[in-house]
């Protein structure tokens, strides 16, 4: 069995925070585009108050709304329904994915060469600890990559609505 060699702190540390930094972009950059997505579904007229509107709400409820809105526009459109339904399935687990990271704590162990997410502080009553490799925890990062670009692709392949050119409301 090969062992592999014991990073030193700084290093496993650095390693690990780059890969967080990573998702963290993946989060906003799917984030952006649902919100941006939402907000083309309305008429340009209703552009502003519809981007004051999306941009107060969660990945959440984002989600559950543009879901909402390509259940009905491909009601007829059994494949291009079949995958949204996959990407929402995978998007639903990535936004508690997002809200676990988000809010927890984070620890890099280094004798064990594992991050450490908390999501509770130790000696809660609800203990909620998760050790990953850098391997382990960057095959999360590059599913949530694969989950942010499933979406540009399915917007384009399969769009909830026609696009409208984007016509910003004076201030």
């Amino acid at each position: 069995m090969d062992m592999m060699p014991i990073l030193p702190e700084t290093e496993l540390e650095a390693m690990a925070a780059q890969h967080l930094g990573r998702l963290l972009f993946v989060f906003g950059r799917l984030e952006l585009n649902v919100g941006l997505a939402l907000v083309r579904t309305r008429p340009a007229d209703q552009f502003g108050r519809e981007i004051a509107r999306v941009e107060k709400l969660p990945l959440a409820a984002k989600l559950r709304e543009i879901e909402a809105l390509v259940l009905r526009s491909h009601a007829d459109d059994a494949p291009g329904l079949a995958r949204w339904k996959k990407w929402f399935t995978a998007a639903h687990v990535l936004c508690e994915l997002k809200d676990d990271f988000a809010h927890g704590r984070w620890d890099f162990q280094n004798m064990q060469q594992q991050i450490v997410h908390a999501g509770n502080l130790p000696g809660s009553a609800h203990p909620d600890e998760i050790r990953y490799t850098l391997d382990e925890f960057a095959a999360h990062v590059a599913r949530a990559e694969e989950v942010a670009e499933e979406f540009s692709t399915l917007r384009d392949m399969h769009p909830v609505d026609p696009c409208h050119e984007m016509v910003m409301e004076n201030p």
